[in-house]
C-alpha cells in the first residue's frame, strides 16, 4: 500500500528522533508555531531553515498523556491539569518543596531542583522553523532552546533550563525557576513571583515585576527601562541608555553599572534603593522611609518629594 506524503514525513521524523532518543511517538506538521499547554516535563527545541515542526514525544518513568492538535494555525501540545490535593493549583511549592534556592549556589547556576521529578515525565523534542513562535501555558518545564527569531512566550508555574537569543520574550516565572535567556532584539516583559531567578542579555527595551526576593540580571538596555518591585527583588543591567522608571515598595533596588538615564523617575516607599552609575537627566524622585538614590551625575533639575537620602558623585544632598 502506497504511503502518503504526511505520512512519509512522519515516518522520517520518528526515524530521525529515535536515532536521538528512542521516542514512542513523532509526527511532522506544516506549521511554525507552538504552544505548550498544562505540560510538565522536559523540553529540547531546535530551530532549522525549513517550514515544518516535527516533535517526537518520549515517556518518562511514569506515562503521562500528551495530545497533539492544529488550532488556528498553531501546534498545541496538551497535557494533563496538575493536580494537588486540597485543590491548589499548579502554581505552588511541590515541585520546589525541599528546595532552598539560595543555599549553595551563585545566581543562576546549579543543577535542576529535582533531576528524578522530571524523569518521571515525558521528553519532548522539536525541530521548528526559525522564524517561528513558542508558547508555555502552565507548565513546570526543564527548558533547552535555540536561537529564534520570532516570540516567546512563557507564562511558567515553574521553569529551570535556558534559551538561546530570540527576537522579542514576554517571561513568568514563579518561585524556584531559574532561567537564562540570549539576546531579545525588541522588547523584553520579566514577571517574577517569589524567589526566582532570570539572566538575560541585551535587550531594545525591558519591563521588569518582581514580587519578592527575586532577581533579574539584565545585559545592555537599548531604550526605556521600567521596573517594579515589590519586597526585596533586586534588579541589575550593565548598562542603559534611555528612560528609565522605578517604583518599589519595601527593600527592593535596581543598580545599573553605567550610561544615561534620560529621563528618571524613580518612586520609593521603604529601604529600597535605586544605584545608577551613570548620568540621570532631570531626576524626579519621590521617597518615603529610609529610601536611598545613588547618581554618578545629574543633568538638570532634581525634582525631589518626601524624605529619604539622595547621593550625586558621592556627595550627599541637603534634605
Amino acid at each position: 500500500m502506497m504511503m502518503t506524503e504526511r505520512m512519509w514525513k512522519s515516518a522520517l521524523a520518528g526515524a530521525f528522533f529515535l536515532g536521538l532518543g528512542g521516542a514512542a511517538h513523532a509526527e511532522t506538521f506544516a506549521l511554525d508555531a507552538v504552544s505548550f499547554r498544562d505540560f510538565t516535563g522536559t523540553v529540547d527545541i531546535k530551530t532549522t531553515s525549513g517550514d515544518e515542526i516535527d516533535i517526537a514525544i518520549r515517556q518518562g518513568k511514569t506515562y503521562a498523556p500528551v495530545t497533539l492538535k492544529e488550532e488556528d494555525g498553531v501546534l498545541l501540545v496538551i497535557g494533563e491539569k496538575w493536580k494537588e490535593d486540597g485543590a491548589e493549583d499548579c502554581c505552588n511549592r511541590r515541585i520546589v518543596r525541599n528546595f532552598n534556592p539560595r543555599e549553595g549556589r551563585d545566581l543562576t547556576t546549579g543543577e535542576p531542583v529535582d533531576d528524578g521529578f522530571f524523569a518521571d515525565y515525558p521528553t519532548i523534542e522539536v525541530l521548528m522553523p526559525y522564524e517561528g513562535d513558542v508558547e508555555f501555558v502552565d507548565a513546570r518545564i526543564k527548558l533547552a532552546m535555540e536561537r529564534l527569531a520570532g516570540a516567546l512566550n512563557l507564562d511558567a508555574c515553574y521553569v529551570y533550563g535556558e534559551t538561546s537569543d530570540l527576537e522579542e520574550a514576554v517571561i513568568g516565572v514563579v518561585h524556584g525557576s531559574r532561567l537564562v535567556i540570549g539576546n531579545v532584539e525588541g522588547g523584553l516583559e520579566i514577571d517574577v513571583s517569589g524567589d526566582a531567578d532570570v539572566r538575560a542579555g541585551d535587550a531594545a527595551m525591558v519591563d521588569v515585576d518582581i514580587a519578592g526576593p527575586g532577581d533579574v540580571v539584565l545585559g545592555d538596555v537599548d531604550g526605556m527601562l521600567d521596573v517594579s518591585i515589590a519586597g526585596s527583588g533586586l534588579v541589575r543591567a550593565a548598562h542603559l541608555d534611555g528612560p528609565v522608571t522605578v517604583r518599589i515598595a519595601g527593600s527592593g533596588a535596581i543598580a545599573v553599572k553605567s550610561g544615561k538615564a534620560d529621563r528618571l523617575r524613580a518612586f520609593i516607599d521603604g529601604s529600597g534603593g535605586v544605584f545608577f552609575r551613570g548620568v540621570a537627566v532631570q531626576p524626579e524622585l519621590t521617597l518615603y522611609g529610609s529610601a536611598e538614590v545613588h547618581l554618578d551625575s545629574a543633568e538638570g533639575r532634581i525634582t525631589r518629594h518626601g524624605g529619604g537620602a539622595v547621593y550625586v558623585g558621592g556627595v550627599k544632598l541637603d534634605d
